[in-house]
């Protein structure tokens, strides 16, 4: 019969083809397409924002307004940028880049043979990166949604990652989305009992910053509780697998000791270039207690900086406790180790980045969101201007973190 559910009429079949059609969209695994328009207009956002504020904020002729790539290239982005065009320890420049892991440099330097440019390689790395990290997050948060018998709400995973207060660090060429990337598919592939994926995506994120071995710590845990939530033995072949995030690390201070001959090259270069060092929680809270709130005679310039740095601790350390009432066991070891990792110094640093790319935030967040119908607004209301105030500081070269 014509026109029957299941039987395509001639007109039906003569119809020409859509857009979404001719280009696959629909072959797209759902994550994808639930979130790739999400993320370009979020880019595109931003881009119009830090082209607007160059324009509104730099008093100066239009000829000598700041160029797209000038606006971006800001702070560690050109230390990114120097290891990808000529190594660690190299003479062409004096920086301690040796705190920077090396997967993320690389692939800036692949891209660079296509698009010439080393920042806009660096925002193509990005670009694509974070594109894998959303559909990762929502798969995860619908997965999550799946599990607990509820409706969810994935979207909004993906917008508190979009509208994070330090998103601009999505954006810029830095290694924050890379890790995203690698860290949500790694636990995405956990969930799904893949552990030799899990392990070589998490080695992945351990390649491209040191916010793997918190990772590391978390999917190990993660595997701990599903075998025996399986009824299955912990010591089997697919244990093999999480030996695989520690090896990039390895390679790597092997790689600094042949260039420099010590096996601290990383830790003497964060103390030298940045005067970083292990130390108690409470020695690095005091410390940065003192530059955050430093008195009526102190300085303004970073106070806002170092209090930020206080809260993404405090906000680490509740996330943990609130990931182990839930017993939520891998998430909290993650959290848990990437705050102590970052608050065991002598003052804290690049702890709101850490944050950052903790993606069980956003699932907690969507768990939130959709138990509370004012979480979604309210979060998105708060954080979203000061969102666009950080892209618009770090574009005008104002700093951020």
């Amino acid at each position: 019969m014509t026109g029957q559910a299941g039987v395509d009429s001639p007109a039906r079949a003569a119809a020409p083809a859509t857009w979404a059609t001719r280009v696959g969209w629909r072959r797209l695994p759902e994550a994808v397409r639930a979130t790739l328009p999400l993320w370009c207009a979020s880019r595109l956002g931003i881009v119009l924002l830090s082209l607007a504020a160059a324009r509104v904020t730099v008093q100066t002729r239009l000829a000598d307004v700041p160029s797209f790539t000038d606006l971006w290239d800001r702070w560690d982005v050109g230390l990114f940028t120097k290891v990808a065009r000529w190594g660690y320890v190299s003479p062409h420049y004096n920086d301690h880049t040796e705190v920077d892991f090396p997967f993320f440099p690389l692939a800036i330097r692949v891209v660079q043979l296509f698009v010439r440019d080393w920042i806009i390689a660096g925002q193509i790395v990005v670009f694509l990166a974070g594109a894998v990290a959303v559909a990762a997050l929502w798969r995860l948060a619908a997965d999550d949604a799946a599990a607990r018998g509820t409706a969810g709400n994935p979207r909004f995973a993906v917008l508190a990652l979009i509208f994070a207060p330090y998103a601009v660090f999505l954006f810029a060429g830095y290694s924050e989305a890379m890790f995203l990337a690698f860290a949500t598919t790694a636990w995405l592939a956990a969930s799904r009992d893949r552990w030799w994926l899990a392990g070589l995506l998490a080695a992945g994120a351990a390649g491209t910053r040191i916010t793997g071995i918190p990772l590391w710590c978390g999917l190990a845990v993660q595997y701990v509780v599903a075998r025996r939530a399986a009824g299955l033995p912990v010591f089997a072949r697919p244990a093999l697998a999480l030996a695989l995030p520690p090896l990039p690390i390895l390679g790597f201070l092997w790689y600094l000791h042949g260039r420099t001959g010590h096996w601290n090259a990383y830790t003497a270069a964060m103390r030298e270039g940045w005067n970083r060092w292990t130390d108690w929680p409470w020695d690095g809270w005091r410390t940065t207690w003192d530059y955050a709130f430093p008195g009526p005679d102190g300085s303004t310039t970073f106070t806002w900086f170092w209090r930020a740095e206080l809260a993404a601790v405090v906000l680490g350390f509740v996330v943990t406790i609130l990931h182990l009432r839930a017993r939520r066991w891998g998430e909290a070891a993650f959290v848990g180790a990437a705050t102590l990792m970052m608050s065991a110094t002598n003052y804290y640093a690049s702890g709101v980045r850490t944050m950052l790319v903790a993606f069980p935030v956003y699932l907690l967040l969507a768990r939130a969101a959709a138990r509370w119908r004012w979480v979604a607004p309210a979060y998105l209301w708060l954080c979203g201007p000061i969102m666009a105030a950080f892209v618009v500081a770090f574009t005008q070269g104002q700093w951020v973190d």
